[in-house]
């Protein structure tokens, strides 16, 4: 990923002549640098451009051994133009593309995008909602896509209205209270609960925090705990809905020129940091001796009885 360094950037570069074929060669070609106006001609192709992405995920060329960088940018450009598209194929796409990267364990991709997919969502129909929800219940996919899924489902009923809002946080405080389901997505729920303190669930929300202390006591004593009872106590107390993902900002940030400058800086960076560490291994470990070093007035260990300054120091036989 680091030759995108290499890449020039087009923030002016008229992309209304490109079909969608040729906007995601230039996707791939540009991998983190792509400015915002590709995305935005991306967006306008409409489903035409849903499509040649949904191709591009079926061939799953991100996560060939022969994957280029690019390739894997794309997933992440494809997640957020079809953010962009308003129609329910985009956003079944979104479910698709959330399930392959949690089946490829792709947990790079995942943190990426960790925590916009609700605003990826925002503009989709109910049936993009409804293949979110069955996405989180599916106990077959790691607890952390299905958290991010669950994440969408409340986006969702949250912009439907205030009913279908309590509705979907009695189905996420079914998750945190369900003692078969995976710890990781039990805190995870419990902490969307946070996000919309509701007092029915304090109880279940203290048993969580208790279960947590209990855990982190016997297994790591020295970590910290994820999800604690003052936290639930300080929610209550604003008693104030605020979505983590509302806190985060819009996922389009990714493309702009500062975000762009920033993640060059790191790359570069860490390439030196790399080739800092290649260097020291390159460096010979220094000589260790297998017996210690013979005094000049030791006697010589070639059992003449001399001392090792008259015997074999003057021809050069130091063991």
């Amino acid at each position: 990923m680091n030759d995108s360094m290499l890449l020039p950037t087009s923030p002016d570069e008229d992309f209304s002549p490109l079909d969608p074929a040729a906007l995601v060669q230039r996707l791939i070609r540009d991998e983190d640098r792509a400015p915002r106006a590709v995305i935005e001609a991306c967006a306008a192709r409409g489903e035409a451009m849903v499509e040649a992405l949904h191709s591009a995920l079926d061939e799953g060329r991100a996560w060939a051994e022969d994957a280029r960088p690019g390739d894997w940018w794309l997933m992440l450009h494809a997640a957020l133009i079809l953010g962009r598209i308003p129609s329910a194929s985009a956003g079944l796409d979104l479910v698709r593309l959330m399930r392959r990267m949690a089946v490829e364990e792709d947990n790079n991709l995942q943190d990426w995008l960790a925590g916009d997919w609700p605003a990826l969502f925002e503009n989709k129909p109910h049936s993009a909602f409804d293949a979110a929800r069955e996405l989180a219940e599916d106990r077959t996919l790691d607890w952390y896509i299905r958290c991010q899924a669950a994440e969408v489902v409340v986006g969702g009923a949250l912009r439907e209205g205030a009913d279908a809002l309590e509705q979907a946080l009695d189905w996420v405080a079914g998750r945190a209270s369900d003692e078969s389901e995976d710890w990781g997505m039990r805190i995870s729920a419990a902490s969307t609960l946070l996000d919309f303190p509701r007092e029915r669930h304090r109880a279940l929300l203290d048993s969580i925090a208790d279960e947590e202390m209990r855990r982190v006591a016997k297994d790591a004593p020295f970590d910290i705990p994820r999800f604690t009872s003052e936290e639930i106590k300080a929610a209550l107390a604003k008693g104030r809905d605020e979505p983590g993902w509302q806190r985060r900002g819009e996922p389009w940030r990714f493309y702009t020129p500062e975000a762009i400058a920033a993640r060059q800086a790191r790359w570069a960076k860490e390439d030196m940091e790399e080739r800092d560490d290649e260097t020291l291994d390159d460096i010979p470990p220094p000589y260790i001796r297998e017996a210690p070093k013979v005094g000049r007035n030791d006697p010589c260990p070639c059992g003449s009885g001399k001392k090792y300054k008259k015997c074999c120091l003057p021809a050069g036989n130091q063991p």
